[in-house]
């Protein structure tokens, strides 16, 4: 599927009738799930060829970014699905030059969309390829902030459900509790690794691009990337104080499992010490060989008063030594 943007903001949506060729003010060709019918025709307009899908998935840097023909190639990973229980990277390809930005990608992240509205009800001045780059950076890295805002508000849920739980639940429950944080803590750590890989990806992306694009871009746009390489900058920050702070969670979580674990380990151990000694001394009268004043009518009444008694001593010992 093909999308079209003009250098005077007209849209040409997936569904739209297309131009053909494609007209020549084109600043914007975007391309998603591209059929090969689809990619020799922009190759043929762009007078370049596009990177492969394969091609997009290498992780070397000399084939993420690099130039030819006097187009800058850069592949990014960019978050997707961040509203959605199982959010994923996927690689996007920028290939931008002084007259055109083309994209290909084959998944859809809410910041190509929030463009499409932009110039939908904004656009009304010429744009230019290198503005239209400009835009789609600033709301890959807002989307970004939009994330790690969310994920920090379920660490302060976390940490109020680590230190703050209620004594009403029993030891089952809680214990079930704090492996559903657990759980919840994995989550959050991948996808702050998710988005932290993402950072390091657009702040080398943006590194290139002003390194390689200074002769031609626009000198008023060149401060607004700045600006966005250092939004980037504290993002990442961010994201390794989050990490710190997620360990930190983790670690205590852990430390309040095995705590409540240690706690039932406890309880039996002591149980099995109280009773040591009734047991003993029922053992002892329990066994088929005659004992001394078994014949006595009292016999059984004072066994039972003796191992009564031997529960009960071990019971205000361990009360007094505060370890009931």
């Amino acid at each position: 599927m093909v999308r079209l943007l003009t250098q005077h903001g007209q849209l040409i949506d997936w569904n739209d009738e297309k131009i053909r060729p494609f007209p020549d003010n084109l600043v914007f060709l975007d391309l998603m799930n591209p059929a090969r019918a689809e990619e020799l025709e922009a190759e043929k307009w762009l007078e370049y060829q596009l990177p492969t899908r394969e091609e997009m998935q290498e992780i070397e840097e000399s084939s993420r970014l690099y130039t030819e023909k006097g187009a800058l190639y850069m592949t990014a990973w960019i978050p997707v699905g961040l509203d959605t229980t199982e959010p994923e990277s996927t690689s996007i390809s920028f290939v931008i030059a002084p007259d055109c930005l083309t994209t290909v990608r084959y998944a859809d992240p809410l910041a190509f969309r929030v463009l499409v509205d932009q110039v939908r009800r904004q656009c009304t001045t010429p744009v230019s390829s290198d503005a239209v780059f400009l835009l789609l950076m600033e709301l890959f890295v807002a989307r970004i902030a939009d994330a790690l805002q969310i994920v920090e508000a379920d660490l302060k849920k976390i940490c109020h459900e680590i230190f703050s739980r209620s004594t009403q639940k029993t030891d089952a429950a809680a214990e079930k509790d704090l492996s559903e944080v657990v759980k919840l803590l994995g989550r959050r750590s991948a996808l702050v690794a998710n988005l932290r890989e993402s950072l390091l990806s657009l702040s080398r992306m943006l590194q290139f691009f002003l390194n390689n694009a200074a002769t031609w871009m626009r000198g008023d746009l060149a401060a607004q990337f700045r600006s966005v390489m250092r939004d980037i900058k504290s993002l990442d920050e961010y994201t390794n104080q989050q990490t710190q702070e997620m360990t930190f969670l983790l670690e205590s979580t852990l430390g309040l499992i095995n705590i409540q674990q240690n706690q039932i380990i406890k309880i039996f151990t002591v149980a099995s010490v109280l009773f040591m000694p009734p047991t003993l001394i029922a053992s002892i009268y329990g066994m088929n060989v005659k004992l001394p004043a078994q014949e006595n009518p009292f016999a059984f009444i004072l066994v039972m008063f003796t191992i009564v008694l031997s529960a009960i001593v071990p019971i205000v010992y361990f009360k007094r030594k505060k370890l009931l």
